[in-house]
């Protein structure tokens, strides 16, 4: 049976997470008192309790929330689930929005025992539909799958027009999710990594990269045309559109 093995919450980033009993699932924003909650799209983290055994196995004494997940679950196979698929806890609805995750900096897990199996086998997701949940609740995995969106920028494309991007892009493609990925200098922040990400693993259905300043077209270069349209570009399952101007978002 898929179940809720534990919960953990903190009251900062950066922490192992204490257990809790119960806890309030929040809409739009994550468990109620947690430091990773908000309008993002990594809201609730789940990790196997069969992951933490693994890292058990090779001498650490971990238990749950030590990883930083929200969620460690029981009997349920995360790293199958798809990005989109919709689960349920009681009466609370989620949308799995993010399976793994790039760690810039090594964590003191991945330290002392030279692994850590969150970046590999930990997911994310948001939260649909509040609703109580308890330690032992049942999670179950719908058969619904929805469309997912991500924008790629600069974070000063993020801090001044993310909002209005994302209002855009939701009435473009009324995704379930959308997700910002910011193109920095650190490992995996580059336009090429952010793509292989999104596409390979993700499957994120639409992808919309923002690039006022002309700079990130060559990336797509060698990209397969979309039905012939200039800037619209397929890879695996993904659509990309390449888009300098708000102007060009709206007109998706």
């Amino acid at each position: 049976m898929n179940i809720i093995k534990a919960i953990s919450i903190s009251d900062r980033k950066g922490t192992r997470k204490s257990n809790i009993d119960t806890t309030n699932l929040i809409a739009d924003f994550g468990l109620e008192n947690d430091a990773h909650g908000g309008k993002w799209h990594r809201q609730v983290s789940f990790l196997a309790q069969e992951s933490i055994d693994t890292m058990r196995a090779k001498g650490l004494e971990v238990v749950a929330g030590n990883f930083a997940e929200n969620i460690t679950t029981e009997g349920l196979n995360l790293i199958a689930l798809e990005v989109g698929r919709h689960i349920s806890i009681g009466d609370a609805k989620l949308v799995i929005s993010q399976l793994g995750k790039i760690c810039h900096t090594r964590c003191a897990i991945f330290h002392q025992a030279g692994d850590c199996v969150m970046p590999r086998e930990g997911i994310f997701a948001v939260i649909q539909k509040g609703g109580t949940i308890r330690v032992g609740d049942v999670i179950r995995v719908e058969a619904e799958i929805f469309r997912s969106a991500a924008i790629i920028g600069s974070k000063e494309a993020e801090d001044t027009q993310g909002d209005q991007l994302q209002k855009l892009v939701w009435e473009k493609f009324q995704p379930a999710f959308i997700r910002f990925d910011a193109i920095t200098k650190k490992e995996g922040g580059t336009l090429a990594a952010i793509l292989d990400d999104l596409t390979v693993t993700q499957k994120t259905t639409d992808i919309v990269v923002f690039d006022p300043s002309g700079s990130l077209g060559l990336t797509l270069t060698g990209y397969a045309l979309k039905d012939n349209r200039p800037n619209c570009y397929q890879r695996e399952t993904s659509s990309i559109f390449y888009c300098r101007t708000v102007a060009e978002v709206e007109r998706l």
